[in-house]
């Protein structure tokens, strides 16, 4: 149960953020950006049409007819729930467009699952970690001294600063002990965290500088960070920015698209701030 409970924060928390990652502007007043968005993260695609009776829609499609000389979809029908399309055919580029998260139309949550997982496994490590920190010492002794013993350790939990024991108690005869107690590692658990954390928003193509240890970091370090992260968001942002400027030529609209800023994104600034406290 706590695996699942870790593994679902992470999810829902790196989930909300990558899909509030674009600012849309200039959408048909009955279309919502986050329709967008959550096809584009779940499926890595979608059609930007118009439909007869509904206007302005976006949803998933499936590919019909052939495709064209660079691979590309022609003829394609929209595909969303308790929905049926009954307009005329959809023709990509001419009377309806085909969004792309990326050039390969990759979706985003198989990375945000894989990065779940793996922030799940060392949050759950760091717990057993601690947890084994409390383990007590396993004392073997015959049934007769361990009232004896049981006092003696209640006297040391109580901080007394002498314990008394009677001048026939013989504590010191037949008596071992085992010390369980686990190396304390979470620290450094810790640590390897926010790196996979450092990974996640690279990906993602947030600005993160290596959180710990930004204040010691050079300028070369911090320009080749910076390139990763601008190489990431290009990946998505080029995708995006090109079929506002198709979409705009087809159905003579004025959106655009942009990359939020990160202080307006609340699941952005909770999960930077759990880490850094921790």
């Amino acid at each position: 149960m706590a695996n699942n409970m870790v593994f679902s924060y992470y999810y829902y928390k790196l989930t909300l953020i990558a899909r509030s990652l674009f600012q849309w502007e200039g959408l048909p007043n009955n279309m919502d950006e986050r329709w967008i968005e959550k096809y584009l993260f779940g499926s890595g695609k979608c059609i930007f049409y118009k439909d007869p009776m509904m206007g302005y829609m976006v949803a998933g499609f499936g590919q019909q007819g052939s495709i064209n000389c660079y691979g590309d979809p022609t003829s394609v029908y929209p595909v969303a729930e308790n929905y049926v399309y009954t307009g005329p055919e959809l023709i990509n580029g001419e009377n309806c467009y085909v969004i792309r998260n990326n050039d390969l139309m990759l979706p985003t949550f198989p990375t945000i699952r894989l990065y779940s997982y793996n922030l799940t496994n060392i949050d759950r490590a760091i717990s057993v970690n601690i947890e084994a920190t409390k383990t007590p010492i396993i004392v073997r002794c015959s049934d007769r001294q361990r009232l004896s013993l049981k006092n003696a350790i209640n006297q040391r939990r109580d901080n007394e600063p002498v314990i008394w024991a009677s001048d026939n108690t013989n504590i010191g005869e037949m008596v071992s002990t085992l010390d369980t107690n686990a190396p304390v590692v979470f620290p450094q658990l810790q640590a390897q965290k926010h790196m996979i954390l450092n990974e996640v928003f690279t990906d993602l193509g947030i600005n993160n500088a290596n959180m710990d240890k930004k204040e010691r970091m050079v300028a070369n370090e911090v320009d080749a960070n910076d390139e990763q992260v601008k190489a990431s968001e290009d990946v998505m942002l080029k995708t995006r920015e090109e079929a506002c400027k198709q979409i705009n030529r087809i159905f003579g609209l004025n959106i655009s698209v942009k990359r939020r800023k990160l202080e307006s994104i609340p699941e952005y600034k909770d999960i930077i701030k759990d880490e850094e406290e921790k």
